[in-house]
């Protein structure tokens, strides 16, 4: 999760719920309900760690960090289909794919969990 999809709250970096927003469409697989993913299970068959994405993932830099949610909440209570899709450069990507209308997304936000916070300073510094 990228430091431009969160606030500053008491000093530390805080989810915005338009971080759970669905992506835009680039493929013709994807479908605009669709909000990127990396999955913890195929992460852990790599043999890679969540807290390692923002230093293991190319694009990434210090203003990314790792957010985590429950595969059975998106699924049982927020009605969102998992799917895997990985890409040439992130094995375990996945999306999720559902409907994420304002009040999903505050819902997604206040299950949300930090796995890594970003490393670049809140303050800007």
């Amino acid at each position: 999760m990228p430091t431009w999809s969160c606030g500053v709250v008491d000093g530390e970096w805080e989810f915005q719920s338009s971080a759970f927003d669905n992506a835009t469409p680039e493929g013709e697989d994807e479908s605009p309900d669709d909000m990127s993913v990396v999955l913890d299970d195929t992460l852990a068959a790599l043999g890679r760690q969540p807290d390692a994405l923002p230093v293991d993932t190319p694009w990434a830099d210090e203003s990314w960090g790792v957010a985590c949610l429950e595969v059975g909440f998106l699924r049982h209570e927020e009605d969102q289909e998992l799917r895997r899709t990985p890409e040439p450069d992130e094995r375990a990507h996945g999306d999720v794919r559902g409907t994420k209308n304002p009040k999903r997304r505050k819902r997604l936000k206040a299950h949300a969990e930090w796995v890594a916070r970003p490393a670049a300073p809140p303050d800007g510094r």
